[in-house]
């Protein structure tokens, strides 16, 4: 074997081998559910609000925080319910002063609301009723219009590995595609006499072929797409066929 004496170091070898891959990674457009651990290739930029309107993040009721000012379970505060905002709908009315109106986890707040009371913190006294047993401040309970996002913010870099969070926030925003980079393949073999397939008993002075297996699933879990070669036998004209 003299003629595979010539070793490089680590470094050396590390060198060529990147050396030996040129250019960018090529774009794919992929549907963003199947996105998992792929590589995003271009920055993310919303192009809406998130949330995309104002919304309660509690059940309760949406009131005008002015008016529960000094509420205490002594001395309540007394709204009278006007109407219920239905989940998935825009609010036709408008609260005024003294006001309250029912609104679910999610739901839109109406014009004139700026917080939302907590149903745990009311006692209904009728259906047209409520005593508010703690006040609230002015945006309480409530996420607004562009909170977590504004249109123009990039939300997600390039170079980024897509988890499962990205691909839902990629999803909230209407993004039902996206450029990621290329799966890698990574061709792979073994090389060496003595090595012989894991499915055959070695003979004496042979061994299984491990090497190649135990790569591939590296690859596949670093991203790559492992193509296996197979066993090549110690000879220079044979690995330069590959």
């Amino acid at each position: 074997m003299p003629e595979f004496l010539e070793l490089a170091n680590p470094n050396e070898a590390l060198r060529t081998f990147l050396e030996a891959i040129h250019g960018s990674p090529r774009a794919e457009r992929v549907r963003t559910e199947d996105t998992l651990d792929r590589v995003l290739l271009r920055d993310v930029v919303a192009p809406s609000p998130l949330p995309p309107f104002p919304r309660t993040t509690v059940d309760g009721y949406a009131v005008r925080a002015s008016d529960t000012f000094g509420a205490s379970p002594g001395m309540p505060g007394y709204l009278k319910v006007v109407g219920e905002i239905l989940m998935g709908t825009v609010p036709e009315l408008e609260i005024g002063e003294g006001q309250a109106v029912v609104i679910h986890t999610g739901g839109m707040l109406p014009s004139g609301a700026d917080a939302v009371v907590m149903i745990e913190d009311t006692q209904a006294v009728d259906d047209t009723e409520i005593e508010v047993l703690k006040p609230v401040a002015d945006g309480q309970n409530v996420l607004h219009e562009g909170e977590d996002v504004q249109p123009g913010d990039v939300v997600i870099q390039a170079g980024t590995r897509i988890r499962a969070q990205e691909i839902g926030g990629l999803l909230a925003l209407g993004f039902g595609e996206v450029e990621v980079a290329e799966v890698p393949r990574v061709a792979i073999l073994s090389t060496g006499d003595e090595v012989v397939p894991p499915s055959e008993e070695p003979a004496p002075g042979q061994v299984r072929d491990i090497n190649s297996y135990t790569l591939s699933a590296l690859v596949e879990r670093a991203g790559g797409r492992p193509v296996r070669y197979g066993i090549i036998p110690d000879n220079a004209e044979a690995l330069e066929t590959i």
